[in-house]
């Protein structure tokens, strides 16, 4: 597996019956486009089932996580069902906990223990890909070589450090948000730092009582991005 390897499948449980099956659709897409992005893909379960031989040989010869809402496990039994054993299953009720319990089925109500959770999914699928990568790399490189050799698409995403309220807190991906941000033409300014704390708080957890703080920390991070 070693040479062939270079991404790791997450698969999602495509159930809409509880905020948890919402919750890890949402959580493995943030992995994908910010936490870890060059490193993961995902596979569509409805067409794995439906017997799309891609994805299945995908399953197969790649290291493979499911993320399933509730004990049920459709995610995880059906990709061994049709690819064999898979590395990782995380089931998003175990990882929440009651907090589950206040989320909503619908990401129209979302609020912000919605965003939270999905927060916690995510971090707790993206180190189970580091855990998968390391791994991989060890067994195929025999030693600690391995590092310098792996591909850039192996590499953690980059991250952003902010000081907030005398802490160092780490925001992965930031420099891909304010990337886009700049794409989409908001512009650095005292009146658009609203416009940047909402893109940032989809994919990182904002305290509501710390949102001044992100946002001039935020406003000052970007600022000193655009001008690069």
């Amino acid at each position: 597996m070693g040479e062939a390897f270079s991404k790791v499948g997450v698969i999602s449980c495509s159930g809409e019956a509880i905020p948890e099956g919402t919750i890890a659709r949402q959580a493995v897409r943030r992995v994908l486009e910010v936490l870890r992005p060059g490193q993961t893909v995902t596979l569509c379960l409805p067409l794995f089932l439906a017997g799309e031989e891609g994805e299945r040989r995908f399953a197969r010869e790649h290291p493979t996580i499911t993320v399933d809402g509730c004990s049920k496990l459709c995610a995880k039994h059906g990709t061994e069902k049709y690819s064999g054993k898979v590395n990782v299953s995380l089931v998003v009720s175990d990882i929440l906990g009651d907090m589950a319990k206040a989320c909503h089925r619908s990401t129209r109500h979302a609020d912000k223990t919605d965003e939270k959770a999905v927060w916690m999914a995510a971090e707790r699928i993206a180190s189970e890909v580091d855990l998968l990568t390391r791994s991989v790399r060890m067994e195929s490189n025999g030693d600690s070589a391995a590092e310098g050799a792996c591909c850039a698409c192996s590499k953690p995403s980059q991250e952003g450090k902010l000081e907030i309220n005398g802490k160092t807190v780490v925001i992965n991906g930031l420099p891909l948000i304010f990337e886009q941000l700049r794409k989409k033409g908001v512009e650095p300014r005292s009146d658009r730092a609203d416009v940047v704390v909402k893109a940032v708080s989809v994919y990182h957890f904002i305290d509501a009582n710390e949102e001044a703080d992100y946002q001039k920390a935020l406003l000052t991070a970007y600022q000193a991005y655009c001008s690069r």
